[in-house]
């Protein structure tokens, strides 16, 4: 899906003037993250969440798989990407100081994020526009991980959507750019299949509005003034999986 929006970008021939992939990949990052995941939120809630994802990945991959394959073709993005030429930057962390370098030298107006890592304000304010980010659920309602399942787990399907935002200090807390709703595919759609078809819908958008500013026009923005307590979320467990199989019947 990253690849993905790197190429919708590129075929709606936007000027990008590079690519920054942040990666931290091997046993020592992934213990390294796992340790960290657990001192937040404890040994119980981890193996439980573990346990959930495991869960989900049984039921679904397959069928996922199936979905990704016609919805993204990830062969033609790859290439798009690499017939562009564009310089391509590899780091473990957008703050390092070597990526900050890298980044300065590509001299970016805007930057359009996709990713789960955190871009902390020094990496802001490289963009001498816009920092534009795509969220998979409808904020500020749905924030953190996973909100089309959690949206479907409350019963709310008219919130199963995408917005696009500007970053801010917060988690998907931004002023709000454009927002959607994705309709449900009986038989074909998961939470997870949901999230792409969000992903993909504000990389669209994204390219839409990139455009729009390098036209010259103004781009209406909304503003977050009040963040509901309850709107962030995190990784289900095994049994949030469990009662959701229970009190939907949307998706898979």
């Amino acid at each position: 899906m990253h690849r993905h929006t790197c190429a919708t970008l590129l075929s709606a021939g936007l000027n990008v003037v590079g690519i920054v992939c942040c990666e931290r990949r091997g046993p020592r990052a992934r213990l390294e993250f796992l340790r960290k995941w657990v001192a937040r939120r404890g040994l119980r809630l981890t193996a439980g969440q573990i346990l959930g994802r495991v869960y989900d990945r049984a039921k679904n991959r397959g069928r996922d798989a199936q979905v990704l394959r016609r919805l993204v073709d990830d062969a033609a993005n790859r290439a798009t990407i690499q017939r562009a030429g564009v310089p391509v930057v590899w780091s473990d962390s957008y703050a390092r100081p070597d990526t900050l370098d890298a980044l300065r030298r590509l001299d970016p107006d805007i930057f359009v994020v996709h990713t789960k890592y955190i871009v902390g304000k020094r990496v802001r304010e490289l963009a001498r526009v816009a920092v534009i980010g795509g969220h998979p659920g409808v904020t500020p309602s749905y924030r953190g991980a996973y909100s089309p399942f959690w949206a479907l787990y409350r019963d709310q399907r008219d919130m199963v959507g995408f917005t696009v935002f500007l970053l801010d200090d917060g988690i998907d807390t931004g002023p709000i750019l454009g927002q959607g709703c994705i309709p449900i595919v009986p038989g074909e759609d998961s939470h997870l299949t949901l999230a792409w078809k969000g992903m993909m819908q504000s990389s669209e958008l994204q390219a839409r509005i990139v455009a729009r500013l390098d036209a010259g026009e103004s781009v209406p923005t909304r503003p977050i003034d009040d963040v509901p307590q309850d709107s962030y979320f995190d990784v289900p467990t095994l049994g949030q999986f469990l009662r959701y199989r229970r009190v939907q019947a949307s998706v898979r």
